[in-house]
């Protein structure tokens, strides 16, 4: 229980490196604009997935969890 840190941690790292590898300037400058507003329904699944996983985040962290521990 609680090993799940270093995937998490592995995936929040993989997940900056590959933004920094495939962003270049060319693509934001075009589509700077785009890259810094969020619509109505991208911000709402945003919020209702934050507010989902932090309901449920410790019943997903006990799911290794054994006897009393």
């Amino acid at each position: 229980m609680g090993g799940s840190i270093y995937v998490h941690m592995f995936g929040g790292y993989f997940g900056c490196a590959l933004s920094a590898v495939y962003t270049n300037k060319v693509m934001l400058a075009k589509y700077h604009d785009k890259f810094e507003k969020g619509d109505y329904n991208s911000q709402l699944i945003s919020m209702l997935g934050t507010l989902f996983l932090f309901c449920y985040w410790p019943s997903f962290n006990a799911v290794f969890a054994e006897g009393n521990a």
